[in-house]
This record gives structure tokens, sequence and C-alpha cells, in this order.
């Protein structure tokens, strides 16, 4: 296969069959996260890399110091990051590795593998220094939106997987506010805050941006959907969004890989919000990877009763966290200016600075296609009922919202807001 062509899933690609062979052999011998492998990298290419395992007698030791040197120190004879230990560990998992088992796997789902030299690769995931992916497997119904997986779009929304009501509402206005400014919201596909926010985003219909409404990074292959529970909701996000893990197809999702893969939600997107997460939940981890990549963080409070909401509250004191009220301060932590690269969208470009926030979160809440009752318009934004009716009266007097008599829905503006 030449460069440029397309591989076995059908998609663009700039790699050729034997460098997807390479990254994909290295991927099932190598774990993510492993600093000595790329330090290795930094000093030869990846076909380099794997001739070197497959040597199984040879433990250059001149190598040694200059992986040492990338790594910062010298690790014990016996420690993990100690080369000659790596080099062990990995070439155990010689004689299990079928890169091209690999590749069929994904191809059958309708994915493919990305790697770092493809043009459609996340750039900003060399944020993580050593830490950062050998390779990305990736599953999507539309694979050019591998290609605008950009950090100025995205905004990773996480959280406790036992979210309570009140954590499910607000990260479905806070997810779907954000994706209607045409933000791309990050998640990893789980139970509670991260299925609330996946949902916030695919609910905005007739997706008219470049970049995908939502992106999920798996903790497991991109052949088992996990949780299974969560399988329709997955198979929504690749028909409409992008799903990605790092780790081979037919791998299963284990505690460490979850912890592994939350660098990635980090490195991924510009703002981390944490919407509800208990003293020890791993959602605080992604708020660790994201505080120490220099990313934006914020929270949000809930009651001091609440459990769920005691995670929130430690890295808002910490002042690790900005503390989040509404879903306009995410707005204006990531600013507006999000729109301008994406294609022309007059129907969701809102007449805002003609609302006030009562208004505008009502707004938000509501959609142009399916009516919804008063009652849902105020639980879902949180706004009192006397209070929504006022805003949708305001709205219809705008022309930008009309009723059949017991439900309400967005109108669609003729022309576009002028600048």
């Amino acid at each position: 296969m030449a460069i440029n062509e397309t591989n076995t899933a059908g998609e663009p690609t700039s790699a050729t069959t034997q460098e997807l062979l390479v990254h994909a052999h290295l991927n099932q011998l190598i774990e993510p996260n492993d600093f000595v492998a790329t330090a290795l990298l930094e000093l030869m290419s990846p076909a380099e890399l794997l001739k070197l395992i497959q040597r199984e007698d040879s433990y250059p030791v001149a190598l040694k110091s200059s992986v040492d040197g990338l790594l910062g120190y010298h690790p014990p004879a016996d420690a993990a990051q100690d080369l000659k230990v790596a080099l062990t560990r990995w070439r155990k998992r010689l004689g299990l590795s079928n890169p091209k088992a690999a590749l069929e796997a994904a191809a059958r789902v309708g994915g493919g593998l990305l790697i770092p030299a493809d043009p459609r690769w996340p750039r900003q995931l060399a944020d993580l220094s050593l830490g950062r992916p050998l390779c990305l497997w990736w599953r999507a119904a539309n694979p050019e939106l591998l290609e605008f997986q950009e950090l100025s779009h995205n905004v990773s929304i996480v959280g406790s997987r036992d979210a309570s009501d009140y954590g499910d509402q607000v990260t479905f206005d806070l997810g779907r506010t954000l994706a209607l400014k045409g933000c791309t919201i990050v998640s990893g596909g789980a139970y509670g805050i991260d299925a609330s926010a996946h949902r916030a985003a695919l609910s905005v219909e007739d997706w008219p941006y470049q970049n995908p409404p939502t992106i999920t990074v798996m903790a497991g292959g991109i052949d088992r959907l996990y949780p299974s529970g969560n399988s329709n909701l997955l198979n929504q996000i690749i028909a409409r969004g992008v799903l990605i893990s790092e780790v081979p197809p037919g791998t299963t999702s284990a505690r460490f890989r979850f912890l592994n893969r939350n660098r990635l939600i980090a490195a991924l997107s510009r703002l981390v919000i944490i919407s509800e997460a208990r003293h020890r939940s791993g959602a605080l981890n992604t708020a660790s990877h994201a505080v120490e990549l220099g990313r934006d963080v914020a929270a949000v409070p809930g009651s001091v009763f609440a459990p769920n909401s005691a995670g929130c509250h430690r890295l808002i004191a910490e002042g690790s966290a900005a503390l989040l009220t509404c879903p306009q301060d995410a707005l204006s932590m990531v600013g507006e200016q999000v729109q301008q690269n994406r294609h022309d969208a007059p129907s969701l470009q809102r007449p805002a600075d003609t609302l006030n926030r009562d208004e505008a979160m009502v707004y938000d809440i509501m959609q142009f296609t399916k009516g919804m009752v008063v009652d849902e318009i105020s639980a879902r934004s949180g706004i009192p009922l006397i209070k929504t009716l006022r805003a949708i009266n305001r709205l219809e007097s705008l022309h930008m919202a009309s009723t059949d008599g017991m439900t309400w829905k967005l109108v669609r503006q003729t022309s576009k807001r002028g600048s």
C-alpha cells in the first residue's frame, strides 16, 4: 500500500501497511504509558524498536544511559523503568502478538489504527511527553471527523458513575450548552456522568460542525463496548462521533487501564469539568492530569451533605479547579471563538445578546425538532417554573420559540445574526 491510499478499513491514511503493522505489533507488546518505550522512540524509529525487542538476547548497555537521561534518573536494576527489565517484559509477549489480526479486527467493526505520522493525529497529545500514546485505535462512521480532534474545540466532562439526579441534570445542561456552541464533549463512556455528557452532545440534532459532537476514550478494545449497558449509547457515538482507545482490539478493561486512559481525556481537551465526584473518585485522577498539563479545570458545587460532591468541593477548596455555577461560566472559560472555524450554522448562532441569563438557559435546553412541556424545560434548565414561563414568552415574542398549545420548541432563524 502506498502512502495516502486507503487501508483495510477504507479510510484515507498517510501510513503504509508496514507502518501500521509495526505500530500494531508494538502496541500488543507494550502497555500504554510506558515511559521507557517512549524514551526509546525518541532515540530510534518504531521499526528499529521492534527489531530490538525481537533480538531476545540483546541488552545494549550503551543505550541504557541514553534512556536514563531521557527519564531523568537512573532506575535500579530491578525497577520497571530499567531498560533490561522493560525489554524482558515486552519480549514475554512476542509469542502472543498478532498485529495483522488486530488490524483485521478493527476493520471488521468499521475502525482502524491512527499513528503519530498521520495528519489526523491529535497533536495536543504531545503535551503528555513520555506518557503520550504509541497509537490510537478508532471507530467512527465518518472517519473525516478524526481530522478535527483539536484542543481548542474539546471540553471534557467527567464524574461519578453513580450520579445523582442533580449530577445528571447539571451535566446534561453543561454538555448541551457547550455543544450548541460547537464544542466537542469528551468523556469515558461510563455510566453516570460520562453517559449524561455524551447524551447531551448527541442531543444537538443536525450537527453542522466539522469537529465531532462527542469523543469517547475507551479503557478496553474498540471491539469490546464497555460497559455493556451503555452499548446503545456507544453505538450512537460511533454513528455520529468518534470512539478511540490506545489498547488493541480484544483488550479487556481493567482498573489500571481506566487510570491510564484518564490522562488522554485530560490531554485531549482545553477544559476539564468535574460535575460530580466522590472524595476518592477516579474523576479526580483526570483532574490531576489536567492540572499537570496546564489545562483549565472546573468543578460544580453540590450540597455539603452529598457524598457525590465531596470531590468537587475538595478541588475547589484546594484551588485546583474553578467554581462552576452555571453553563455560562463554562462558556466564559472556553470563549465563544470556537465557532469561527466551523461550517456556517445560522440556526445555532443564537441571538444571545438579546437574552438575559434565565432566557439563555431556557433557550439552551429547548430543541428545534422536539417539543417540550414547560415542567420539563424548568426541570432541565434549573429555572423556577414562573421564571421559565416568562422566559418562554419572551422567546415567543422574539419569534425564537413556538407552541402547539401543549409543548414548546425553538424556531429556526431565517437569517444570520449580524456580526
